[in-house]
């Protein structure tokens, strides 16, 4: 089987399985939420008491707080998974996903559907485009393997620091040329909230 992390750029992904990739704005700005009390304070402890020099450091410190807040927000629509392994044996895809958000809000086990995909990545943002857009399309399939088919996908790749988002609809990845980030955000949040409200 393919593995995720095998896909080092989106042409593999095109290449693979007949995807076009586009890079556009995808208008995910322009709306702000604020951030809680709890999520300042756990990033801003991040930020000044630990070594954030790692992958792994960044995903647990930087990364899991932005996505527990939306959990918090959202408690009724969404889960948020970490870790976990996606195989889709019908496109010889297999491996991790760092992040899966999941609309099964109650289940301690993956299911169907998964709208949004995160990437944590230790560099740049765009070092992960092509497994990130490898794992939407893994996560299409899997959603309509479940029964829960969804037309479109969401991606994100993120340093922790920077946020890009992809978008994947009729086997066509987009691939978001604005970028958003801890220094904004209110409007990292807002994106999400624009991601989410449509299944609320």
């Amino acid at each position: 089987m393919s593995a995720y992390i095998d896909f080092t750029t989106v042409s593999k992904v095109e290449k693979q399985f007949g995807l076009k990739q586009v890079r556009t704005s995808l208008l995910l700005g322009g709306s702000e939420v604020a951030a809680s009390i709890r999520l300042k304070e756990d990033l801003a402890e991040a930020q000044q008491y630990y070594s954030l020099t790692s992958e792994k450091a960044k995903s647990e410190l930087l990364i899991m707080p932005v996505l527990k807040e939306l959990r918090r927000t959202y408690l009724s629509t969404i889960n948020v998974f970490s870790g976990i392994s996606l195989e889709v044996v019908s496109a010889d895809l297999s491996g991790y996903c760092d992040f899966i958000l999941s609309l099964s809000p109650n289940s301690f086990e993956l299911k169907a559907p998964i709208f949004c995909l995160v990437e944590a990545k230790n560099r740049s943002v765009e070092e992960g485009f092509g497994q990130c857009a490898a794992e939407m399309y893994a996560a299409m399939l899997f959603n309509e393997i479940e029964g829960s088919p969804c037309t479109e996908m969401y991606g994100a790749v993120t340093t922790g620091y920077d946020w890009a988002f992809l978008h994947l609809q009729n086997k066509v990845i987009s691939i978001d040329t604005d970028r958003y980030g801890l220094l904004n955000l209110p409007q990292l949040l807002g994106v999400f909230q624009r991601l989410i409200t449509p299944f609320i």
